[in-house]
């Protein structure tokens, strides 16, 4: 990415139609009907007022109109609003999601909503793609181009970011990895998958700028999934097609290497207690049972355990 990449969004075409129509009448027509009142009776009152209230109304549509703008170069991202200004770097960004209040960008530690950019409710309620949509795949690309997905051509493998939109594409993933592996906790005539909880819970996972979701490809398709934060591991995947091939492996060793090069002395995850592939699995890679238990989230509410993981480069307590 160079100085030719560089790209600034500002309000949509008919919304700087409006304030430019706006400006006009507020610079020319407010003034010249002052101009029309003052020779008529040669008052200087009301003449005033409305010369005041022209430089008023400029300054206002400039400030909420047109000074708002997302500019994004090859250092990161700029969000100027009408009277913030944030910065975020390509290695500080987390999140690019549509908003009704403007495009959001987060960092861990910063968050923005670029007002210039705005995708309304009712888009998002129809799955209607809008300009927003258009703008977020555009910087996601310019973030990869910064930050490449991790690739393997001889295997087809590829590790890259979820996308904002990838909410229903997780839930489908997640589905198909657990629905069946744990029908004997979740039996599906009296507790159906609950697609609905769960993609509201990706939807939001997607805009916590605390998480990381990453998507495993095979030639293109999505196979698998994990989520984690700075400490634990929340949800990990594989579709049955996929499964012993060594992709959940590669997926919870990327995790847990990622929590462990952020400082974590050690990493967490829970597991349903009567999962006990998933038990044996962790088990071989080197994680740990603790004697924390916990109900799930999902009825019937089957008891979680939490494993636990040692960073091998945190200092061990001395005796």
């Amino acid at each position: 990415m160079d100085g030719r990449d560089r790209r600034v969004w500002r309000a949509a075409p008919g919304t700087l139609a409006v304030v430019v129509v706006f400006m006009v009448v507020a610079a020319v027509a407010v003034p010249l009907l002052a101009y029309l009142i003052w020779s008529d009776d040669r008052g200087w009152v009301t003449p005033a007022l409305l010369a005041a209230l022209s430089v008023i109304a400029l300054g206002y549509a400039w400030r909420f109109g047109l000074h708002p703008r997302l500019r994004a170069d090859a250092t990161g991202v700029t969000v100027v609003n009408p009277f913030s200004v944030h910065r975020f770097g390509w290695d500080d960004l987390r999140v690019i999601a549509p908003g009704e209040n403007g495009l959001v960008l987060a960092g861990v530690d910063a968050r923005a909503e670029a007002w210039c950019v705005q995708k309304s409710n009712r888009a998002a309620r129809k799955g209607r793609l809008t300009r927003a949509d258009r703008i977020t795949t555009e910087l996601f690309d310019m973030l990869e181009e910064h930050d490449p997905p991790l690739e393997d051509d001889e295997t087809g493998l590829r590790i890259r970011r979820a996308r904002p939109d990838e909410s229903r594409v997780l839930t489908r993933l997640e589905r198909a990895a657990s629905e069946e592996e744990l029908r004997h906790l979740f039996p599906p005539d009296r507790h159906p998958y609950p697609v609905t909880e769960v993609t509201r819970r990706w939807r939001r996972l997607l805009r916590d700028a605390t998480v990381r979701v990453v998507v495993l490809e095979k030639d293109g398709e999505p196979v698998g999934f994990v989520a984690f934060d700075d400490a634990s591991v929340r949800h990990l995947g594989v579709v049955p097609d996929h499964t012993r091939r060594g992709y959940g492996t590669a997926l919870l060793e990327f995790a847990t290497h990622e929590i462990f090069d952020g400082g974590a002395p050690q990493a967490g995850l829970w597991v349903l207690e009567g999962n006990e592939g998933a038990r044996a699995f962790y088990r071989s890679l080197g994680w740990t049972e603790s004697s924390d238990r916990r109900p799930c989230e999902f009825p019937p509410a089957p008891v979680e355990l939490r494993m636990e993981r040692r960073n091998p480069a945190a200092p061990r307590r001395g005796r």
